[in-house]
């Protein structure tokens, strides 16, 4: 009995390591305060440790970590962040299925070689296609924003979708609705606030840093208010008590919080 007892022990604690070992993906950048989970096990992120189907990738409000896949699709998992790696189907070179959840916090994704199909990016308010993209995204207080830098997106909720085609432009789903805020638009500095990654990309590797994301959270127009609920409609409240009242709700460090 007590030999069978400590086989079944050692076999699990077998699957749980072959678990973690087989990696789909590599943390390149580390910076402390990040872990890997999976089940109710969480193993510290050093660089050069593999992340894997299942795995949820959690920092704290100093971490984040560079992850870099076999296909070359590189994610930026930012501070007060959770990711799940759900699917990745490898062929080759490229994939034939690559999904994530972006559950909370601040995320940066630059894809690969595998055709844009492949990819699906799931949040708590949005599911994403992408097509040839860079972008940032941010998850918290009841919606999912993303900051386009390169190639084009589209964003859902239900079935209210918008679709971001230029640099710069932020796309917003929260509440059953969906809308684009250009660069020069006045209500685009309301919400570019909510985007840290920019401004500690300098702490990233090469290809995780994307040239002149700084000048997009800095529109030529003067910024006013937004609600996200009514964009079209002036809000009530300052930019500084709409911000606050995303701070109060979001899961990360945004700058102006």
């Amino acid at each position: 009995m007590i030999k069978h007892i400590a086989c079944t022990a050692i076999a699990s604690l077998f699957l749980l390591t072959s678990a973690f070992a087989a990696g789909e993906g590599t943390a390149v950048g580390v910076k402390p305060d990040a872990v890997s989970r999976l089940g109710s096990a969480d193993r510290i992120l050093v660089v050069g440790a593999d992340v894997s189907v299942g795995e949820k990738i959690v920092t704290g409000p100093s971490g984040n970590v560079q992850l870099l896949f076999d296909d070359r699709t590189r994610l930026v998992v930012g501070p007060r962040s959770t990711l799940e790696i759900e699917t990745y189907l490898l062929n080759g070179t490229g994939a034939d299925k690559f999904a994530v959840n972006a559950l909370a916090g601040t995320f940066r994704f630059i894809s690969g070689t595998s055709p844009k199909s492949v990819y699906s990016i799931d949040t708590p308010t949005a599911s994403i296609a992408v097509r040839g993209t860079k972008f940032d995204l941010t998850v918290g207080g009841g919606q999912t924003l993303t900051l386009l830098y390169e190639g084009a997106l589209t964003q859902c909720q239900g079935g209210t979708c918008v679709d971001l085609t230029k640099r710069c432009d932020i796309a917003a789903t929260g509440g059953g609705n969906g809308n684009i805020f250009g660069w020069t638009d006045g209500r685009h500095g309301g919400l570019a606030g909510n985007f840290p990654l920019p401004n500690i990309q300098s702490a990233f590797g090469r290809d995780f840093r994307i040239g002149g994301a700084q000048a997009c959270l800095n529109p030529p127009a003067a910024t006013t208010n937004t609600s996200i609920a009514n964009p079209s409609a002036p809000s009530s409240q300052s930019q500084s008590q709409t911000q606050t009242s995303y701070c109060s709700t979001a899961p990360i460090n945004a700058p102006n919080c």
